[in-house]
């Protein structure tokens, strides 16, 4: 198992700060306001922006479960998006992402094509993401109980696949499962990043995360996300301040031709 690339402590002081800023009172209507007014990061898809009403936003944690490429490819494109500048859509040049890859598809040479579209360096992009590979369940356990929260200066967490290796379901399993949440709790109370969690669709469920109420009473935002042949299907199952939705992006009914990149590797895009 592969641990972060660098490891280091948190300020005690941003802590208390953010302890006596969640112990004020607010009114709703100021609420209200500063959830029109925030911050909001694309997720380079846009119908699952638009199914948010414009991308995610910082202060809360989202959960998207279904099928494994498209989920993936979601948190690919958005640990690059997160790296622009804060006038232009991300949260700033040079902030740090920790991926932890629990899918094992994170795919550099993707990230790179998609950070040059986006007028960024591949070569920083990547140096910027903090990649943790996880190939049990005891081992993505491990690193989000014990290692995530003693990252700094982490400014978005995207897990892929967090119950992905969830073999069984004995309650020995589900505890361990609330150890990881704890983990992520942690690095939530100490720097307050932008978490993004991808799980499959149980099994047995049509429309329930595997991981079930555990795993989906912690999300803030539970999207689901179907590949069907004609369509892929977005459904918004739970958001603080929106309604319940569902859209669906139409494939084409024939195939893009694409010009192959001969000869290009990874190098290239350096």
């Amino acid at each position: 198992m592969h641990v972060f690339q660098k490891i280091v402590g948190v300020s005690l002081l941003y802590c208390k700060e953010s302890l006596l800023h969640t112990m004020t009172f607010d009114s709703g209507f100021k609420v209200h306001e500063r959830n029109n007014h925030s911050h909001l990061i694309s997720s380079g898809d846009k119908t699952l922006d638009e199914l948010l009403s414009g991308g995610f936003h910082q202060d809360l944690v989202y959960l998207l479960y279904g099928d494994k490429k498209l989920t993936t490819n979601i948190l690919l494109t958005t640990s690059v998006i997160v790296q622009k500048a804060f006038d232009n859509g991300g949260l700033g040049e040079g902030i740090r992402v920790a991926f932890i890859d629990g899918n094992n598809r994170f795919n550099p040479y993707n990230v790179s094509k998609f950070a040059v579209t986006k007028n960024l360096s591949p070569k920083t992009v990547l140096e910027n993401i903090l990649i943790s590979r996880a190939f049990t369940f005891d081992q993505i356990i491990e690193i989000l109980e014990n290692k995530l929260s003693m990252l700094e200066d982490v400014k978005v967490v995207l897990i892929s696949g967090i119950t992905t290796m969830l073999e069984s379901y004995e309650k020995q399993t589900f505890e361990e499962l609330l150890r990881a949440i704890d983990g992520i709790k942690q690095m939530l109370w100490k720097t307050k990043p932008l978490i993004i969690i991808t799980a499959p669709i149980h099994e047995h469920s049509l429309f329930r995360p595997k991981g079930g109420k555990i795993l989906s009473h912690f999300g803030s935002v539970l999207v689901m996300i179907k590949d069907d042949e004609r369509y892929v299907e977005y459904t918004l199952i739970q958001h603080p301040y929106l309604p319940e939705s569902r859209l669906l992006k139409w494939k084409p009914r024939t195939s893009k031709k694409k010009v192959p990149l001969k000869n290009a590797t990874l190098d290239c895009w350096f």
